[in-house]
C-alpha cells in the first residue's frame, strides 16, 4: 500500500508539472491567434485541432500502453508537447498554430496513460481517491500555470511575450518528462500486460457489448464538449463583456484551478465515500449546468464569479466520479484501452465544442456558447440517469 501511494504521488507530480505547462499556455492562445489576424471562429477551430489529434491517437496510445507499460507512453507524450509548444512559439499565422496544435494532440498519449496508471494503483476503495488526486494535480497546475502566463505576458502583450510563454510551456513539459524518467515507477507489471498476438480489445465491441460503459463514455463526451465550449470562448467573452485581456483571464483561470484543487485533492475521496460515486456524479452535473447557465446571462464580474463557483464545484465532483466509474468497467489487462476510449470521447468533445463555439459567438451573442454548453450538460444528466448507466455504479466487469 505504501509503495502504491508513493507511486501515485510521483504520478501526480509528473502530471502537475506537465499540465502546469499546458496551463501557462492556455489563456494566451486566443489572444495570440487574434494577434496573428485570425477570426474568433478560426481561433476556436485552431484550439480544437489539439483534440482532433487526441481523438485519432488516444486509442492507439492506450492499447500500446497495455502492451509496453504506462511509463514509456507518458514520456513520449510529454516530449511531443515540447515540440508542439516550440512550434507554436514560432508560428506565423493561424494555420501554423492549428498544425502545431494537431501535432501536440497526436502525441498526447500521456493523459490516457496517466489515468490508466492511476487505475493500476487503485482498488475499489481508493479508485475515486486516485482519480481525485490526479484531478487535483491538474487543478493545481491551472492555478500555477495561468498565473505564470498572466505574469509573463504582461498588460500589453506583443509577439515576443507570447513566444516567451510558449517557451516556458515547452520547458515545463520537458521537466515533466525528466521527472517521469526519474521518479515514476512502472505501474503495470509485465505479467499483467497484453501479450504479443493476444486479441486486442476492440473499441466498437466494448461499446456495443457493454451498455453501461457506452453510456458513461457518452456522458464524458457531452461533459467535455460543454467544458470546451466554455473554455474556448471565455477569453473572447471576457474581452467583449468585461473588457479584459490575457492577464485578467489568466488570473481567473488560476482561481478556478484553486477551487478544483480543494475539491479534488481531498474532497473527492470523502464525497465518494459519503455520497457514493453515482450521487457524486449527478450532483456535479447539476452544478455544472447551473454554472454554465449563469455565465450565459452574466454581464458583470459579480454574476460571473457566482456562476464560475458553481461551474468549478460541478466539475470537481463530476470529473473524478466519472473517471472512476469508467475505470471500474475495465479488467487489469485492458485499462489502457478503456481509458484510451474515455480519452477519445474527451478528445471528440474538445473537437466538437470548439467547432461550434466560435460560430455561436460570432452569429448569436457572447453568451450563446455557454447556453449551449448548459444544454449539453442537461443531456449528460439525462444519460446518466438511464438504466444502463445506473448498472455501472459500483460494478466492475
Amino acid at each position: 500500500m505504501a509503495s502504491r501511494t508513493g507511486s501515485m504521488i510521483a504520478l501526480a507530480g509528473v502530471v502537475l508539472i506537465g499540465m502546469t505547462g499546458f496551463g501557462v499556455f492556455l489563456p494566451i492562445f486566443p489572444f495570440l491567434s487574434l494577434h496573428l489576424g485570425a477570426t474568433p471562429t478560426a481561433t476556436t477551430i485552431a484550439m480544437g485541432a489539439y483534440s482532433l489529434g487526441q481523438l485519432i491517437s488516444s486509442p492507439l496510445w492506450g492499447r500500446l500502453s497495455d502492451r509496453v507499460g504506462r511509463k514509456p507512453i507518458l514520456i513520449i507524450g510529454l516530449l511531443g508537447g515540447v515540440v508542439s509548444y516550440l512550434w507554436i512559439a514560432n508560428a506565423g499565422d493561424v494555420y501554423q498554430l492549428g498544425a502545431a496544435r494537431l501535432f501536440g494532440g497526436l502525441m498526447a498519449g500521456n493523459v490516457g496513460a496517466a489515468f490508466a496508471a492511476a487505475a493500476d494503483l487503485a482498488d475499489d476503495k481508493t479508485r475515486a481517491r486516485n482519480m481525485g488526486l490526479l484531478g487535483a494535480a491538474v487543478g493545481f497546475a491551472f492555478i500555477a500555470g495561468p498565473a505564470l502566463g498572466a505574469l509573463l505576458v504582461g498588460g500589453e502583450p506583443d509577439r515576443q511575450s507570447f513566444a516567451l510563454v510558449c517557451y516556458l510551456s515547452a520547458a515545463l513539459a520537458g521537466l515533466a518528462a525528466l521527472a517521469a524518467v526519474v521518479l515514476f515507477k512502472e505501474s503495470l507489471p509485465p505479467s499483467a500486460r497484453r501479450k504479443e498476438g493476444e486479441a486486442r480489445p476492440r473499441r466498437l465491441a466494448m461499446l456495443t457489448n457493454r451498455p453501461a460503459l457506452a453510456r458513461l463514455v457518452l456522458v464524458m463526451f457531452l461533459a467535455i464538449a460543454a467544458q470546451a465550449l466554455m473554455e474556448t470562448t471565455f477569453g473572447l467573452w471576457a474581452d467583449v463583456e468585461l473588457n479584459w485581456g490575457p492577464r485578467e483571464v489568466g488570473w481567473t483561470l488560476a482561481a478556478l484551478g484553486a477551487g478544483a484543487v480543494v475539491l479534488q485533492g481531498g474532497a473527492a475521496g470523502r464525497a465518494a465515500r459519503v455520497l457514493g460515486e453515482r450521487m457524486m456524479l449527478l450532483i456535479g452535473l447539476v452544478l455544472f449546468a447551473a454554472g454554465l447557465a449563469g455565465l450565459a446571462v452574466s454581464h458583470e464580474v459579480a454574476t460571473m464569479a457566482a456562476s464560475l463557483t458553481a461551474f468549478v464545484t460541478g466539475i470537481g465532483l463530476a470529473t473524478p466520479a466519472l473517471n472512476s466509474l469508467i475505470a471500474a468497467q475495465a479488467s487489469e489487462h485492458e485499462r489502457g484501452a478503456v481509458m484510451g476510449l474515455s480519452q477519445s470521447a474527451s478528445a471528440f468533445g474538445r473537437v466538437a465544442g470548439p467547432l461550434g463555439a466560435g460560430a455561436l459567438f460570432d452569429q448569436l451573442c457572447s453568451g450563446a456558447p455557454f447556453a449551449m454548453a448548459a444544454v449539453l450538460i442537461i443531456a449528460a444528466l439525462f444519460v446518466a440517469l438511464t438504466e444502463p448507466a445506473k448498472e455501472a455504479f459500483g460494478r466492475t466487469p
